[in-house]
């Protein structure tokens, strides 16, 4: 009995210890758990500091997001037009392919306004939605692919 109990214990100690960080989103002011660490959230990259007696997120730093290069001609608008779901959301902005796949949830607009975007040349709905603001288009860049081949 003590050997399953005392296994049990080591369990849980271990899923703690090796559980990986919660991917949730995080904000400027948010709570964290361990000064120093580090999290990357639309485009934005936090870093957990010490204020006062407290730790929280600093204030995000632009990141330029990776960009996954696809074998072949690049992305094409068959390629974008083959991600056409909530599951799978590439839409065009301006000459960029960009996946919202991750964005559709968290959108401030509900999720139909990005769905509405999946599969094709989004330019003139984002454009028209968003015209002469700038924060839009910084979250988007967390979300860039790469060009859109010609």
């Amino acid at each position: 009995m003590k050997r399953i109990v005392s296994a049990l214990g080591m369990a849980v100690v271990l899923s703690i210890v090796v559980a990986p960080i919660s991917s949730a989103a995080v904000k400027a002011g948010d709570a964290c758990k361990k000064v120093g660490q580090t999290s990357v959230a639309g485009g934005y990259k936090y870093t957990c500091v010490k204020k006062g007696s407290k730790m929280v997120w600093g204030k995000g730093v632009a990141v330029k997001a990776a960009t996954a290069k696809p074998a072949g001609a690049g992305y094409t608008l068959e390629k974008v037009k083959a991600n056409a779901s909530a599951a799978s959301c590439w839409t065009v902005i301006k000459g960029n392919v960009y996946d919202l796949t991750k964005w559709i949830g968290s959108h401030p607009g509900g999720e139909s306004a990005i769905i509405s975007l999946c599969g094709v040349d989004g330019s003139a709905s984002f454009a028209s939605q968003h015209e002469g603001k700038s924060k839009p288009e910084s979250r988007l860049a967390g979300y860039l692919l790469g060009p859109l081949a010609k």
